[in-house]
């Protein structure tokens, strides 16, 4: 059964206003429907996000999400709130990771640790390899908080293949979770994203080692 659902979005900014409104138009105020199925192809549950309005403070950016649970009949399981703080290395980067985490209230911190990181899909048409990329996210609140739990995400073996509508990246992804400095646990996920010319995230797939994956439309 999956546990660990990463939800990832980049945009990098050369006009501060005109790519904040781009990132609100993506994200803002909208609903977006995860689907959780097991290696038989069965569908499991279904997640909801529905993300709050993009705020900005001084070089921080933050947004709220509710998240609601249904499992394969429809009925409601569980609904909380999680909240999402951006500290780009730079003026010019926003970077988003959105992990389906802890169950109940949390606040997490985000930031790149790969050198000269600038964005996740930037790359030119003719690539066909892209450089790996390293992120930290950190959960600055409750219990987790007090025991400094901390997540090291890496994609690694990204490839891209243009198609006729856009572009696919394929990619391996290692998720490592760390409390008091000790990993607890790790999950690996191959993962397939959809993107549109104008390199506009579209959907992704991610497969876990034991067949079981989740599927995100944008």
């Amino acid at each position: 059964m999956l546990k660990t659902f990463v939800f990832i979005l980049s945009i990098i900014i050369s006009h501060v206003t005109y790519c904040q409104d781009m990132l609100i138009e993506q994200i803002a105020d909208k609903k977006i429907v995860r689907k959780v199925f097991d290696e038989e192809k069965e569908l499991k549950s279904k997640q909801f996000f529905d993300v709050g309005e993009l705020k900005s403070s001084g070089d921080k950016l933050s947004v709220n999400l509710q998240v609601k649970i249904f499992d394969e009949d429809g009925k409601l399981e569980e609904k909380y709130f999680t909240h999402y703080t951006c500290k780009p290395e730079k003026s010019d980067v926003l970077l988003n990771v959105f992990p389906f985490a802890q169950r109940g209230d949390a606040k997490y911190v985000i930031e790149a640790s790969s050198y000269g990181f600038k964005n996740l899909y930037q790359f030119k048409a003719e690539e066909k390899k892209l450089k790996d990329l390293s992120l930290k996210m950190s959960v600055e609140s409750g219990m987790l908080g007090f025991f400094g739990s901390k997540n090291k995400i890496k994609l690694s073996h990204r490839r891209v293949n243009k198609t006729a509508s856009g572009f696919d990246l394929q990619s391996h992804l290692t998720i490592k979770v760390y409390m008091m400095g000790l990993n607890i646990k790790t999950e690996s996920y191959q993962v397939t994203e959809k993107l549109n010319d104008n390199k506009i995230l579209l959907s992704q797939e991610f497969m876990s080692e034991d067949g079981s994956y989740f599927l995100m439309n944008y």
